[in-house]
């Protein structure tokens, strides 16, 4: 799936893992079931853009502030493995 593309070979910390993360961070902030205080990860909740809603436009800043965080891979795996989970939990079940 998603995931595992996303953290292909490129999880030493290069710009297409960043690029990903701001685009699944992006898709998550826009889900109308998306609240902020519902987050797990701690690790994500502090790159989370504050604001949110389906017509939240801050990629770029958010881009630009996760690059110069210089996240490791270790870091940008666990990322954008959280990303990935919150989204599957705010679909729900397959089921419903």
């Amino acid at each position: 799936m998603q995931v595992s593309a996303a953290k292909g070979g490129n999880s030493s910390g290069g710009a297409g893992s960043v690029d990903t993360l701001v685009r699944l961070i992006g898709r998550l902030v826009r889900h109308p079931g998306y609240r902020r205080n519902r987050i797990v990860s701690a690790l994500l909740l502090r790159h989370l853009p504050a604001d949110a809603g389906y017509a939240w436009r801050g990629e770029a800043v958010l881009l630009d502030r996760l690059t110069r965080a210089r996240l490791d891979g270790a870091t940008l795996d666990h990322l954008l493995g959280s990303v990935q989970s919150e989204y599957t939990r705010l679909r729900g079940p397959a089921d419903a």
